[in-house]
């Protein structure tokens, strides 16, 4: 509605035409930093992933990330990528700052210059001493400082800390790669998805498992389906049992109901009325 700013490069050398909604934004002036910093190709794709147009960020490293890359850099912890949007979320002047100071490509010659492999899983990378040298420096730069002590040679590519725990093996394999845009929610959740050739074969694996199962039953279940038998034929006899108790009763002779009225005043006034005999009175004794 407020219109749009279209950024590009000069030279032709960036393919990328990154159109940026500054009006719209949540922070305006972290939009204006960002699309300045968009007029660089190696800032145009995500650090981790080489996807077009990141909309995400390692404030951290101040590195430029895809969707599917932050929530690998969300799983690391706010204490080793602190992630924020550049479009959604407000920022910090000094985040703002780190932002500027930084970029993909310092990034990768410092980690290039200490001889961290690019092949390197995404999370062990992020574990390496001279990422969390770099990370310490940038910020130390950003708010003006002492910044720490110089890393050692030969060391960068190091793990921090002592050996990786199962959990974290464990998040390490599931993050080894970035997810791509389509492996990837609006919202930044991985969305599984299955080839036609998987599903078949899960399909075929389902009735192979459910064959293999009524093979069992049929095998071991000889003795149920006797006594399933005389379930049945018990309960058919009982059935015909009470059939035939109904049917005899329908078939029992029933008094008619005016012999059945007759009577009941018979009974009715036998009961109430006296007889004659019982109501005479004894004559009075006659005197001599």
């Amino acid at each position: 509605r407020h219109g749009a700013k279209v950024f590009g490069t000069t030279g032709g050398r960036n393919p990328a035409i990154v159109v940026v909604m500054v009006a719209l934004a949540v922070d305006p002036v972290a939009a204006e930093v960002f699309a300045a910093q968009m007029l660089d190709a190696h800032n145009a794709v995500c650090f981790d992933s080489g996807v077009l147009g990141p909309a995400w960020a390692s404030v951290s490293h101040g590195i430029y990330l895809s969707i599917g890359a932050s929530g690998v850099h969300r799983s690391l912890g706010v204490k080793t990528s602190f992630v924020q949007s550049t479009t959604m979320d407000s920022w910090k002047p000094v985040h703002l700052k780190m932002m500027q100071l930084g970029g993909n490509k310092r990034f990768q010659d410092f980690l290039d210059e200490h001889g961290v492999p690019q092949d390197m899983p995404i999370r062990e990378k992020y574990q390496t001493r001279a990422a969390a040298w770099y990370r310490e420096n940038l910020r130390a730069e950003a708010q003006g400082s002492e910044p720490p002590a110089p890393l050692a040679s030969g060391t960068g590519h190091m793990l921090l800390g002592g050996p990786p725990s199962e959990e974290q093996k464990m998040l390490d394999r599931v993050y080894a790669q970035a997810p791509t845009a389509q492996e990837m929610s609006g919202g930044g959740v991985p969305v599984r998805r299955f080839s036609s050739r998987s599903s078949a074969r899960r399909r075929c694996g389902s009735r192979r498992a459910r064959k293999c199962t009524l093979a069992a039953l049929v095998e071991r279940g000889s003795a149920a389906v006797g006594a399933l038998q005389s379930l049945v034929c018990a309960s058919q006899l009982s059935e015909s049992v009470c059939a035939m108790l109904a049917l005899g009763a329908e078939s029992a002779p029933k008094e008619e109901p005016a012999a059945a009225a007759r009577e009941m005043p018979r009974s009715r006034s036998r009961s109430r009325s006296p007889s004659p005999v019982a109501t005479r009175s004894a004559p009075p004794p006659q005197q001599t």
